[in-house]
């Protein structure tokens, strides 16, 4: 009879260190998907502007829109995954500069694109941007404008 309490000691203690291994060790893990989440995003980010430069090579213009990407240089629009683990690969068209601070917040999905007529006095009379629609990584830290 004694034994049997013992066995069940000794497993209650094993299942506690368990837990509490787990609890210690989940927010790292949290953590580090989130980074992944980022980095795959940012380099999705990168094949898209990729794909652009290629584009404007061959065609001499940008592209008014990603669809004509595919399937030429890119065999599906990348999913971004700052605003969910599922990602999304919808992409919002601009014309306007000043629509990449007005249309785009933190956790909107997607992507926002444009080529739009450059106001500033350069020798490029257009250019194009292709941005997260997020402006914050997965986890709601920092800041995506700077990609």
């Amino acid at each position: 009879m004694e034994r049997k309490g013992w066995i069940l000691v000794k497993l209650l203690v094993v299942i506690t260190g368990v837990l509490i291994f787990v609890y210690l060790i989940t927010p790292k893990l949290q953590k580090n998907v989130y980074k992944v989440r980022d980095l795959t995003t940012q380099t999705n980010l990168e094949y898209i502007r990729v794909a652009i430069l290629e584009y404007c090579k061959d065609n001499e213009s940008q592209p008014n829109s990603l669809k004509k990407l595919i399937p030429k240089y890119l065999n599906e629009i990348p999913k971004e995954f700052l605003s969910s683990a599922k990602g999304s690969n919808i992409v919002v068209n601009t014309k306007k500069e000043s629509d990449y601070s007005s249309l785009r917040g933190p956790q909107l999905k997607g992507w926002i694109y444009g080529s739009y007529e450059v106001e500033a006095d350069i020798d490029e009379k257009f250019s194009y941007k292709a941005l997260p629609m997020s402006t914050t990584f997965s986890d709601k830290s920092g800041d995506t404008s700077s990609w």
